[in-house]
């Protein structure tokens, strides 16, 4: 049984809630689609472009190629340590039991993600220069296929002020 995209991102939503601080940090935890396009590259840079005209005030044209974006294949085990880094970065989260627990919150999303995402394969995602993007962030790009029919989403954790 495959699960559902919108588990996962119900997952991370209450995440986030758990690891926003109670200044005014906030944690963002998304698990969206990415644009069609002919390559992973391009998609990233129109989720980029268009997240700097529809989702950050003012809006602004920021072509993506003053992003710099690159991809690489995740290393070995490389996923498990962004994943416990974000779920448990919060002072209140870095309070939580260690050992069973945080293993069991991580390993419940880790295995409903690789389930719902079963035949993708993961890209780190890097950005220069990523100010007005997020203080602190990391992405994930997952891809299935090769071109403008190929799936693709992106695995975006950050706080901002």
């Amino acid at each position: 049984m495959t699960v559902p995209l919108d588990y996962c991102r119900g997952f991370l939503d209450v995440l986030a809630l758990l690891n926003s601080e109670a200044s005014d940090l906030a944690a963002s935890y998304e698990l969206q689609a990415l644009p069609a396009a002919p390559s992973l590259a391009e998609a990233l840079g129109r989720r980029v472009e268009d997240h700097a005209l529809n989702q950050i005030a003012p809006a602004r044209e920021l072509p993506a190629h003053l992003w710099q974006i690159d991809t690489r294949p995740l290393a070995e085990g490389e996923f498990d340590v962004i994943v416990e880094r974000w779920f448990f970065s919060s002072q209140h989260m870095q309070a939580a039991p260690g050992g069973a627990f945080r293993r069991n919150v991580q390993n419940a999303f880790v295995s409903a993600l690789q389930q719902s995402l079963s035949g993708f394969a993961a890209f780190k995602v890097g950005m220069r220069p990523p100010m007005w993007y997020a203080i602190h962030w990391d992405e994930i790009a997952f891809e299935r296929g090769a071109g403008s029919d190929a799936e693709r989403y992106l695995l975006h954790f950050s706080h901002s002020d």
